[in-house]
């Protein structure tokens, strides 16, 4: 009786495997043809082919702008699935965090103007660590990402600040936006999990952003974490643990 019960359960692991597999695969093939169409919405809006007028560029601003949203939402999806199947690539070496943190910032910055929001770090030296450079920016600009929507224009500000301890290296997020509910701090890094406000309804997301954070910082070793109240703000952190290539120059 025992034996049927496990063949089951091990038939059953199979057939969950395969769909994720399944999944995973349609997910990356939907990209292909969204490419092109963002591609080509910027090719005519930079009106390489021909001049436009102004109803056409609106019009194609909004083809545009949902080709990357899409993009964007299959993206998360895939990174979901692949953080699932354990098939999350993670390539590590040694880098200047530093550098990794202006970057993220120089990119978020253009947004955060636009929606009028102090967007700084108080990293002013060299800090080498090991890890994925591009996957940790990925977890900060979600991050950063997160607070724009939280924090109101003209008085929000976020700020990314690096501390350290004999082990590891703390990347912290925070904002003075409208901060979470403690019914919802230990849901936020589920999958599909949203905060269900009016601002977080109208502003869209496919909830896996924090989902994927945890996954990207867990594969790295380590750990992240969120502190907030409602109307103050959320300090969101992850740590970055040292290694033999972890160093500071003097």
């Amino acid at each position: 009786m025992s034996s049927t019960i496990q063949k089951k359960e091990e038939e059953s692991k199979k057939i969950e495997l395969a769909k994720d597999e399944f999944l995973a695969m349609i997910t990356h093939e939907l990209k292909t043809p969204l490419v092109p169409i963002q591609g080509y919405s910027d090719m005519l809006l930079g009106e390489h082919l021909g001049p436009l007028s102004k109803n056409q560029k609106d019009r194609l601003q909004v083809i545009r702008s949902s080709a990357v949203s899409l993009l964007q939402l299959i993206s998360d999806l895939l990174d979901a699935q692949k953080l699932e199947l354990g098939q999350l690539r993670i390539k590590k070496s040694n880098n200047d965090l530093k550098e990794t943190i202006e970057t993220t910032v120089v990119s978020m910055q253009p947004q955060a103007l636009a929606d009028q929001i102090k967007l700084t770090h108080n990293l002013n030296r060299t800090i080498y660590a090991n890890y994925d450079d591009e996957r940790i920016i990925q977890v900060l600009t979600n991050l950063i990402k997160n607070s724009l929507k939280a924090t109101l224009p003209k008085i929000g500000k976020i700020e990314i600040s690096v501390e350290e301890n004999p082990k590891e290296f703390i990347v912290s997020v925070k904002d003075n936006g409208r901060g979470i509910p403690n019914e919802a701090i230990d849901n936020v890094f589920k999958k599909f999990y949203q905060v269900d406000t009016s601002s977080t309804r109208e502003s869209g997301g496919s909830g896996l952003g924090l989902s994927i954070c945890k996954g990207i910082v867990e594969a790295h070793g380590g750990r992240i974490s969120v502190q907030s109240k409602v109307n103050e703000g959320s300090m969101f952190s992850f740590t970055i643990p040292k290694s033999e290539f972890s160093k500071t120059p003097l």
